[in-house]
């Protein structure tokens, strides 16, 4: 009998689609130092899909605070907010874990590490908003910065786990591809040349490219390279997508809202390259391992960067860069970054892509 039977692993990772993706390489190390042990994962709605069908998560207890804030203001719903909020924070409790993992460090999940029942929680300290007030094992940073994902195994080292080759798996159900393979014929994207996708949305207003660079770049990238264009984004992101292509000599596909998280990895994997600010679907293409263009400006893509090789991170290094700043009058840091850059690096990636490998991943 295993040491880990019957033990009970509760990871705390709400947000955001990036941040969800790159704590999941700490799953395979985790079942390997603890094969029997049931890991339950509380997220946020908007990323749980990406947790669902996961074969080493066990549990995944849902958490619709976005929701909850958004109905607050509406008195009509709020006995059901109650509601719903005491019956969450029953379930959270209803079981007792041997750990409780906090890889958000933020008070948002520091305050569900309180509510949990645990033997031991474990995070980071110190961090923001003192959310490590709530942890009975305190774990300091490591004194060189390192990516986030190697961060967190850095966290669960302290559990005696592996920090070697990290390893992503997003969950593909068979609908997933059906529904990618058939916009695949539907649109006429065929192995002959390389399919290339643009996702110029972001959250934050400080990552964005300009729009006109957008729609150079994809005639660029047809005329001068031959190759398949679309664009992909959320639902927020179709009219920016329009206002792209509405400026570009050739058509592209507007694929905005079209997809499931789980469905755009899937057209990911498909795809020869795919460019990107830095965004929740960067991390997706780098998790299937499909080679990145990612225009980087206020962050640091040391830190959070697509992981892995055979990506490429254009920046322009600024007296002020990184800033980590939502708001920027200037915003000098995306606004330098040129269509000859992008293609240039995106021409360079093509090349050491054979037509044999391109084969290989729209049939997967």
């Amino acid at each position: 009998m295993s040491n880990s039977e019957g033990m009970k692993i509760l990871i705390i990772k709400l947000s955001s689609l990036g941040d969800v993706i790159q704590t999941l390489p700490v799953l395979i190390p985790l079942k390997k130092k603890f094969p029997d042990a049931k890991i339950s994962w509380l997220v946020e709605e908007e990323a749980a899909e990406l947790i669902k069908g996961h074969p080493l998560v066990d549990q995944i207890i849902i958490s619709r605070k976005n929701r909850w804030i958004r109905a607050l203001s509406n008195p009509v719903k709020l006995p059901q907010i109650v509601q719903e909020g005491n019956v969450f924070c029953k379930d959270l409790r209803s079981c007792s874990y041997d750990f409780v993992i906090d890889f958000q460090g933020l008070l948002k999940s520091g305050i569900f590490v309180g509510v949990s029942r645990g033997k031991r929680k474990l995070g980071f300290a110190p961090v923001r908003e003192r959310a490590h007030i709530f942890l009975n094992e305190k774990i300091s940073f490591p004194k060189t910065p390192l990516h986030a994902v190697e961060r967190y195994l850095f966290l669960i080292a302290s559990l005696g786990c592996s920090r070697l080759n990290p390893e992503f798996f997003i969950p593909i159900r068979q609908n997933h591809r059906d529904r990618v393979l058939k916009f695949l014929q539907e649109n006429d994207i065929t192995l002959d040349k390389p399919l290339i996708l643009l996702h110029p949305g972001t959250r934050w207003k400080t990552k964005m490219w300009i729009e006109e660079k957008w729609a150079v770049l994809g005639d660029w990238l047809q005329e001068k390279t031959g190759a398949q264009v679309a664009f992909t984004g959320s639902a927020n992101d179709f009219y920016l997508i329009e206002r792209i292509t509405g400026q570009m000599k050739f058509a592209a596909t507007n694929t905005a809202g079209r997809w499931s998280l789980n469905e755009l990895a899937f057209l990911q994997k498909q795809a020869d390259v795919v460019i990107t600010p830095d965004s929740g679907p960067m991390h997706l293409a780098s998790a299937m391992g499909t080679p990145v263009v990612a225009l980087f400006g206020p962050t640091d893509p040391k830190l959070t960067g697509p992981y892995g090789e055979g990506h490429r991170v254009i920046m322009k290094t600024t007296d002020c860069q990184p800033c980590f700043k939502r708001t920027c009058s200037a915003n000098d840091c995306m606004k330098e970054i040129t269509v000859k850059e992008v293609w240039e690096a995106t021409e360079e990636m093509l090349a050491s892509i054979n037509k044999t490998e391109r084969g290989a991943k729209l049939w997967l």
